[in-house]
């Protein structure tokens, strides 16, 4: 994870645009409502969210106009799920920070960051420390189980399934599933 452009430690961010649908449901619960000002039009819950915030476009493709418009002193986005050239754009002018979750462990870090950088610490602290818990419980009952072998297909037309260094697949191992296709994730593109 890594903030662009100039981050001062204590700085209060009072506009916030997420790109991350996942990321948008943190800042819910980190009630930042008056902060948020925009979302991407996959940022689907808090309901109200979606139907009252002002919409970025999509997750793959920014609208820069809307953004200026909204003038963000923070844009939240994702190593994977938003295009890197368009964040590297972005950071031109505001500041983005930029997480990247394969991992139970990097989600963790991830709210805490976030919970940091919003002046919502002790609350992200709180969920981090929950969901911690509760996956821990899960370990403990998946391992004394037999993994089940399984194929997690997350697109078709062209089948794709999800690879040993993803956050799915990091899932479906605290569930007590094995991945058949324990393979770093490989994009290939068509000509």
């Amino acid at each position: 994870m890594f903030l662009q452009r100039g981050h001062f430690p204590g700085k209060k961010y009072n506009r916030i645009i997420s790109l991350v649908p996942s990321i948008t449901e943190l800042l819910s619960y980190l009630n930042l409502e008056n902060q948020v000002v925009g979302i991407t039009k996959f940022c689907v819950h808090p309901e109200n969210w979606f139907r009252n915030k002002t919409r970025v476009g999509g997750t793959k493709n920014i609208n820069y106009s809307i953004v200026d418009q909204l003038s963000p002193d923070l844009i939240i986005a994702n190593k994977e799920e938003n295009v890197k050239e368009q964040i590297e754009k972005l950071a031109e002018k505001y500041d983005v920070f930029v997480t990247d979750v394969n991992t139970l462990s990097d989600a963790i870090t991830m709210i805490n960051e976030v919970g940091k950088l919003t002046g919502n610490a002790m609350k992200a602290s709180f969920l981090a420390n929950e969901i911690t818990g509760g996956f821990e419980t899960l370990k403990q009952i998946s391992s004394s189980k037999r993994k089940i072998r399984t194929a997690y297909f997350i697109w078709k037309d062209p089948f794709m399934v999800v690879g040993s260094d993803t956050f799915i697949n990091d899932m479906m191992t605290y569930c007590g599933f094995e991945n058949i296709f324990p393979v770093k994730s490989v994009i290939r593109k068509s000509h």
